[in-house]
């Protein structure tokens, strides 16, 4: 197993994406929590570039945009390590990254990144591993990093190993639809969040998390109703400035805002007739002029 002689260089994409549902449904035995999440990928994106050196076992990393995750402590490097692992390939590697996904912001960028740095290795390889061998190696890297292995829409599961596409239908009604996405100047621990929300032990119950999710992917049960992120009661608790700009962009707009993932970053759907700029207006007097805010679409 080896690379193939004429490709030196591969560049992919790596998209940010935002969880339109996320429902925590208890702890796990291993450390974890039980989640139910639908995950939308965006046309904001990163660009993973693989360039092949000619010291053997070389692995260096530069971040454009995002010096701080140069090195080997980030995880496209430790996609890699967990590759070589796997295949035995030790030809010398050196990562670009160019960040156009701001970082903690629970839009998936590190996680991304790793899985586009995993596909650019694997169409370089004169025997490519299989979708599942990509699968498990996503899901040793990072609990959300299987979901970027699934086009468009999809459904992650367990503590987000297990995930599938969702179906057909919703997936092209919701694809090419406008999101605002907006973030505070900082950012938030995932670990944090979850131990916080551990403590409180509010967690959602399976049976109904289940039919809601039939629901709306049948088309029963409408989107604006359908978002919900059991992570914004902890975050909420703690940075009470966002559920206040929450409500006044609900009230001005009648758009329904929502935190994804982890955060800091915020969404909103919408549509070309949405008057964004006077949405943006808003965001940047309530948190200020280094607000992060940028409008992309669902992939």
């Amino acid at each position: 197993m080896g690379l193939k002689n004429a490709i030196k260089r591969v560049s992919v994409p790596a998209p940010a994406k935002i969880n339109l549902f996320l429902a925590v449904t208890g702890k796990r035995h291993d450390g974890f929590h039980e989640l139910v999440s639908v995950l939308a990928k965006l046309d904001l994106a990163d660009l993973v570039t693989i360039d092949r050196v000619s010291e053997e076992n070389h692995l260096s990393c530069k971040c454009v945009g995002a010096d701080q995750l140069d090195g080997i402590h980030n995880l496209a490097e430790e996609a890699v390590l967990l590759w070589r692992k796997r295949t035995g390939i030790k030809d010398g590697l050196h990562l670009t990254i160019e960040k156009k996904i701001p970082v903690e912001a629970g839009l998936g960028g590190g996680s991304s990144d790793a899985v586009a740095t995993l596909l650019a290795l694997n169409a370089m390889m004169e025997s490519p591993l299989k979708q599942n061998d990509l699968i498990d190696l996503s899901a040793q890297v990072g609990s959300d990093c299987p979901s970027f292995l699934i086009p468009g829409l999809c459904v992650a599961e367990g503590r987000g190993e297990r995930v599938r596409s969702v179906a057909a239908p919703m997936n092209k009604h919701m694809k090419g639809k406008s999101v605002l996405l907006f973030k505070p100047p900082l950012g938030f621990s995932t670990a944090a969040i979850f131990q916080a929300l551990g403590q409180s032990e509010k967690f959602s119950i399976s049976s109904e998390v289940v039919q809601k999710l039939s629901n709306w992917e049948s088309q029963n049960l409408a989107t604006d109703k359908f978002l919900a992120n059991d992570l914004e009661l902890p975050v909420f608790e703690k940075h009470i400035y966002i559920p206040a700009l929450f409500l006044e962009i609900e009230e001005s707009f009648s758009l329904i805002p929502r935190l994804s993932g982890s955060g800091s970053c915020c969404f909103c759907l919408g549509n070309d007739r949405v008057p964004w700029s006077k949405v943006e207006n808003v965001i940047r007097k309530a948190w200020g002029e280094e607000t992060f805010l940028t409008r992309t679409h669902i992939v």
